[in-house]
């Protein structure tokens, strides 16, 4: 009787201890990642003073809404998104690739730090009527999926700094010519990627292949569990912090 009531003891113990023993392994190891994190597009740049590596980030840009207002990309600091270049009038891939971006927005719908940004190759076209009118046959969701037009060598600037081609071309549909892919940027302006089959790194997605989006879809929920651990990661540095200058 005695041994039984010995092991009861043991296992309500256990019961209690549990859960602080994960809470302790877990704080205390916060500004580790156990799970497996998507790769970083482009150059690295050195690092940086408190000794992150200094990852590739997208030149700043600045373009006007099919609200008639302006978006940068210093505002989307802070989200995860999508970018993808098109135009309007596209006789060709635009539709399907779009279609395929409209499933990753219905996807992602429920959460709030997924935008989508698509960049028109041919502005002059493109006025902020003619997206407006874009979004609403898109079925696009107001103020997370923009349409942008501006100034166009700009924007053609600004798709080489996603790896990406725009450009006119008499010889392609519709007179202009730009990748059908789509390019993943995290919450700090940097270009992330998960890896293909044969474990290489894939850079972007095809925005015309189903594969491909639905494989785009499995890498922005690892960023979205990534995102917040690196909250947790940042509240737990700031609290460490505190106590250290507490102590001083």
């Amino acid at each position: 009787m005695s041994q039984h009531n010995s092991i009861k003891r043991v296992v309500l113990i256990s019961l209690l201890v549990l859960p602080f023993l994960i809470y302790f392994f877990w704080v205390y190891s916060a500004e580790q990642n156990f799970f497996v994190t998507l790769n970083y597009v482009g150059p690295q740049n050195g690092v940086a003073e408190n000794g992150d590596t200094n990852y590739y980030k997208i030149p700043d840009w600045e373009f006007t809404t099919q609200d008639d207002s302006t978006l940068s990309s210093k505002e989307l600091e802070g989200a995860i998104y999508v970018a993808n270049f098109f135009f309007a009038t596209c006789p060709s891939i635009c539709p399907a690739m779009n279609y395929n971006v409209q499933q990753v927005q219905e996807r992602f719908k429920g959460y709030e730090h997924i935008r989508i940004v698509s960049f028109s190759v041919d502005p002059e076209h493109d006025t902020v009527a003619v997206l407006k009118n874009y979004e609403k046959r898109m079925g696009a969701t107001p103020g997370r999926w923009f349409f942008l037009t501006g100034d166009k060598e700009k924007i053609y600037q600004t798709a080489a700094g996603y790896f990406l081609s725009a450009m006119e071309d008499s010889l392609a549909d519709g007179g202009f010519l730009h990748s059908e892919n789509l390019v993943l940027v995290d919450w700090k302006g940097r270009i992330r990627s998960g890896k293909d089959d044969q474990g290489n790194l894939k850079g972007v997605y095809n925005g015309l292949s189903v594969d491909d989006v639905n494989t785009l879809k499995d890498d922005i929920k690892v960023l979205i569990a990534e995102y917040e651990k690196q909250k947790s990661v940042d509240a737990y540095r700031e609290e460490k912090a505190k106590k250290a200058q507490a102590h001083d």
